[in-house]
């Protein structure tokens, strides 16, 4: 009996936890387009890529709140095991005004380098929640 209900709770962990690594992925890949209009941003573009940058970080933003859901259910189902990730993905809001309104290299290379930082936090939980998938599935 016991052995059936471990069995069920890890396969609801691994469920939650391949939700949240879609999740992952998916912010994964929006945030990767940000920062290619970010580059074509900070190399002479126009209120164009600006526009577009800001608008894939919106939608980051969004996406990243649904992964950080996820996790949460993940780090439940797993009970006492921490996978939450700090995720920060508040572009100042000054920023985001300078960035447009001033429309140069320096803003578009600060915006540029906080996407960079999101990106290493959100590779960085991606890594974790595959290692936690992998030894589910072995257990």
């Amino acid at each position: 009996m016991e052995a059936v209900m471990m069995r069920e709770d890890l396969k609801c962990a691994e469920e939650a936890g391949v939700q949240a690594l879609e999740s992952l992925y998916t912010v994964r890949e929006k945030l990767n387009s940000a920062k290619k209009w970010g580059i074509l941003d900070v190399f002479g573009g126009s209120m164009i890529s600006t526009y577009m940058k800001h608008s894939r970080i919106n939608e980051v933003e969004g996406m990243i709140e649904q992964a950080r859901i996820r996790l949460t259910d993940f780090q439940k189902a797993l009970r006492k095991v921490e996978v939450s990730p700090k995720l920060q993905t508040e572009i100042s809001g000054f920023l985001t005004f300078a960035d447009f309104a001033f429309d140069n290299p320096i803003t578009d290379y600060l915006v540029q380098t906080k996407l960079q930082s999101l990106g290493e936090e959100v590779e960085d939980t991606i890594q974790l929640t595959e290692e936690l998938l992998a030894h589910i599935r072995t257990q």
